[in-house]
């Protein structure tokens, strides 16, 4: 969506009003869109479409490079650089977002060349910097350039006064850590600053619903001649940079509110259009070698003019004749041998074709027609209730010609089902955002992604358990059985907002021993949850730290062993799944109160 042509009206007063802030921090580009909370309809979001430095090809595009370029490693720079401000040829660091997720498993539909990047570190950061740290500037540079962008339809003053609520899209498929991290970042670039700006807030949907979001207000809207009705199941394919996305849902309500639910547990994988580079770059190694291989990034690397050149060869595949042969910009001295139809050496041009691309291209839209393909089958596994009429392509790649084309194949034909790419696909996702928290339009109710449970132990049972898995409980001497798991929330769990669950928890306590007490939480992705925390099919999730430095520890069993008192710490914690700021929320609570501070430490 373009902006108005007359600017959008924010008010000058502040006494009943906020400004409601979509960010979609993508792997490749990042947008963003704002409205005011007296907004009354998605024509009122504004998607900022004009976006600083001189590396853009027109003056007004709706996403901005999620590239970051440090004045201390660019002799030329004397700042640092961002977006469209970095040059090709500059040391850059890009596809930082998805370092913010390293550590999750893998899903059989991730792109296993990015596995082996992560592994390899061949995704660089600056020496002392964290994936972390690196977003955070980079989100810093969009921090500010919205606060200008909004400082120029209101006075400073107005808006310094003026609550922002910010709503940042995360990949469906994240884990908990990420998501976890991407919040760090962006409160440390500025968003919601408890100390300048105590009155923002930010909250956090994931893209798949923010793109449904945007898409079935569209659709469902008969002043548009909406075609979606209560009943139907739309299919929301999110194709970003890194990654992509399905998630399905069932329409409840048209109006006078528009109202959806997830129908089955969304999939996807590590395998957006980035993949597709990486393939590319795949492709050039076969072909050139260490000629190619030994290139420095600057040459390379997204952002330099050989890459730029290829990202516009990928946006148009699909619309080209077979024949074509496209060439992209490559300052390489060839190996002996290479084919005049490979490279240009006079020009320095590499040549590819059609066919060429379609070798990069299918192994990533294979994959995505499977995840499709996977969702479908499950959803007619419920019956009659599982039937999805619609399939949206959404993100930057869900624009991809040569992506429609195979998905239109696949699936209108054999399956009956209407393929629809929004205008602007790309801005779908941070509409959506903005509306979120304009309208509250939102999946009423969710399915759980994973598994999520506790440690739990009983009675050892002689002749039953396995010995080596036994210990002595310390509070009662009893011979127990450990390693378990005991599940709170099923993957698949249909659940609401806020949806709170709770356990019970018991650990012993000596003097000598820490008051800051370690709950591991653990998860599994299988749709059988293992028993056991040792099974492969688990992993944690990260530890629940519950402090009871300012608890009385009267309030609590005692027994003297071996001369020592050793308290029983009995206490629930309660889980919030489906928070409103999209991130897991913990609570201790003993005989009806709150104790203590509870937090999660991802990294233990």
């Amino acid at each position: 969506m373009s902006t108005p042509a007359a600017p959008p009206d924010l008010g000058t007063n502040t006494a009943d009003r906020k400004i409601i802030v979509g960010i979609d921090y993508g792997t490749t580009f990042t947008g963003a869109s704002y409205v005011s909370s007296r907004g009354t309809t998605l024509n009122d979001i504004t998607v900022i479409n004009t976006w600083p430095g001189n590396a853009r090809s027109i003056d007004t595009v709706v996403k901005t490079p999620s590239r970051i370029a440090y004045a201390s490693e660019n002799d030329k720079a004397a700042r640092d650089l961002w977006g469209y401000q970095v040059a090709p040829g500059m040391k850059a660091y890009s596809w930082t977002k998805l370092l913010l997720d390293k550590n999750m498993p893998l899903t059989e539909y991730d792109d296993v060349a990015l596995e082996k990047d992560l592994q390899a570190g061949i995704l660089n950061l600056p020496a002392g910097k964290t994936a972390v740290d690196v977003a955070a500037d980079y989100l810093n540079h969009i921090y500010q350039h919205i606060k200008y962008t909004l400082a120029r339809h209101i006075t400073q003053v107005d808006l310094d006064i003026t609550p922002l609520e910010y709503w940042f899209t995360v990949p469906a498929i994240w884990s908990d850590q990420a998501k976890d991290a991407t919040q760090s970042a962006a409160r440390r670039a500025g968003f919601w600053s408890s100390v300048a700006r105590p009155h923002d807030r930010l909250y956090f949907i994931t893209e798949p619903e923010a793109a449904a979001v945007t898409a079935l207000k569209k659709y469902t809207s008969e002043s548009i001649g909406g075609s979606v009705k209560v009943g139907d199941g739309v299919l929301i394919c999110d194709c970003g940079g890194g990654t992509v996305d399905i998630t399905t849902y069932v329409v409840n309500k048209v109006a006078p509110v528009l109202k959806f639910e997830e129908l089955l547990t969304g999939i996807g994988g590590k395998c957006g259009s980035t993949a597709i580079d990486r393939n590319f770059y795949k492709l050039m190694l076969h072909r050139f070698g260490s000629a190619f291989q030994d290139l420095p990034a600057s040459a390379k690397g997204p952002g330099s003019n050989f890459m730029n050149r290829f990202e516009i060869i990928k946006r148009d595949f699909g619309t080209s004749c077979d024949f074509d042969v496209f060439e992209l910009p490559l300052n390489m001295i060839p190996p002996s041998g290479v084919s005049s139809k490979d490279f240009d050496a006079d020009e320095r041009l590499v040549k590819i074709t059609s066919d060429d691309l379609r070798t990069v291209f299918d192994p990533v839209v294979d994959q995505i027609i499977k995840l499709v393909q996977r969702q479908i089958n499950d959803a007619r596994k419920l019956g009659d209730q599982g039937k999805i009429n619609r399939i949206i392509l959404v993100g930057g790649f869900g624009d991809s010609e040569y992506l429609r084309q195979r998905v239109l194949r696949t699936f209108e034909t054999s399956s009956n089902i209407t393929i629809t790419i929004p205008t602007n696909p790309q801005a779908a996702i941070v509409q959506g955002a903005a509306l979120r928290g304009l309208e509250g339009i939102r999946s009423t109710t969710k399915r759980c992604r994973r598994h999520y449970g506790f440690d739990w132990s009983h009675e050892f049972r002689e002749g039953y358990d396995d010995d080596r898995n036994a210990y002595t409980d310390p509070f009662n001497g009893t011979k127990r059985i450990g390693g378990i798991v005991r599940w709170m929330i099923a993957k698949g769990e249909k659940h609401a907002e806020d949806y709170k669950q709770t356990t019970c928890v018991a650990q012993p306590h000596r003097y000598c021993n820490s008051l800051k007490k370690r709950n591991a939480l653990w998860a599994s992705d299988r749709t059988d949850a293992p028993e056991r925390m040792d099974d492969d099919g688990v992993y944690k999730v990260g530890s629940i730290i519950v402090d009871f430095a300012q608890v009385d520890l009267a309030l609590f069993p005692v027994k003297t062993r071996e001369g020592r008192k050793v308290y029983r710490l009995e206490y629930n914690i309660r889980v919030t799944f489906g928070a409103q700021d999209g991130l897991l929320k913990f609570e201790a609570t003993c005989q009806g109160k709150t104790i203590g501070r509870t937090s999660i430490d991802y990294g233990t």
